[in-house]
């Protein structure tokens, strides 16, 4: 199938905008990862549109009784439509979306990415400077000091729940490193994007649905002093009327065309 026709403007002014950044940062969403066959959650077709959000409070539970939560996790019993989740996430491949955030960021154009998104699928992509603000499905992390570890660096003992924290002189529970509904988000994440949206003087938008705070403010925050966004997105946003430059489309094709754009811009 031949690529989708790109607005030849738009994505000339974005190439632009790209090309003569200093430093430029993205935050993306569920649409990203939809191209890889994970289901998004909100909108007409999203899971939680589906089935409802998952009860809010996951990380309470968690704090009173975290060897209870583990057992559940572990042992209980999954809804079908959480259990189909899970095996998409973990089947999920990087698509051309994913690999065009990494070569920007190789290229030295994109200097760091903010996702919503726990699907690994920016790590497995290549991306290195990124916040993964919702955490990551293969990792672990300890509420108590931030600290976090892959799955395969810190064992999980079915026999001797919960896991914890290593650190001399934490010892909080560990728990799995997504942050649930009801959960506050690390504030180490929030501090880094806090930091990135200063730095950036351009903010690139892709697959995100933008209602989803406090992410949803870092846009709107560099928008107000003058950052231009650059929207990627099949449909209108809640921030498509912030954006300077809008590319309607899906990112696995959209990103690609730009990434060459965004090539052919910069030095020999």
């Amino acid at each position: 199938m031949a690529p989708m026709t790109v607005d030849a403007e738009a994505l000339a002014r974005a190439a632009d905008l790209l090309a003569s950044s200093s430093h430029a940062i993205a935050l993306t969403g569920a649409g990203v990862s939809h191209e890889s066959g994970v289901p998004t959650f909100r909108g007409k077709s999203g899971l939680w549109t589906k089935i409802g959000e998952p009860r809010s409070d996951g990380f309470e539970r968690f704090m009173s009784d975290p060897e209870g939560w583990w057992k559940e996790r572990l042992f209980g019993e999954r809804d079908p439509d959480i259990q189909d989740l899970m095996d998409k996430l973990h089947a999920a491949k990087p698509n051309p979306g994913h690999y065009a955030m990494a070569e920007l960021e190789a290229l030295g154009v994109l200097r760091h990415v903010i996702t919503q998104n726990g699907d690994d699928l920016h790590r497995q992509a290549g991306t290195t400077s990124l916040t993964e603000v919702h955490g990551n499905i293969y990792w672990l992390r300890c509420p108590g000091c931030g600290l976090r570890w892959h799955e395969d660096d810190l064992v999980v003992d079915p026999e001797a729940l919960p896991p914890w924290c290593p650190e001399p002189g934490c010892g909080s529970p560990v728990k799995t490193d997504s942050v649930g509904f009801g959960e506050p988000v690390p504030r180490a994440h929030l501090q880094r994007c806090e930091l990135e949206t200063d730095r950036a003087d351009v903010f690139m938008l892709a697959g995100t649905s933008a209602v989803v705070y406090p992410v949803a403010y870092y846009p709107q925050l560099a928008a107000q002093r003058g950052v231009p966004l650059i929207e990627i997105d099949p449909e209108p946003t809640a921030l498509s009327d912030w954006a300077t430059v809008i590319l309607r489309g899906p990112s696995g094709e959209v990103l690609p065309q730009l990434v060459e754009a965004v090539r052919e811009r910069l030095p020999a």
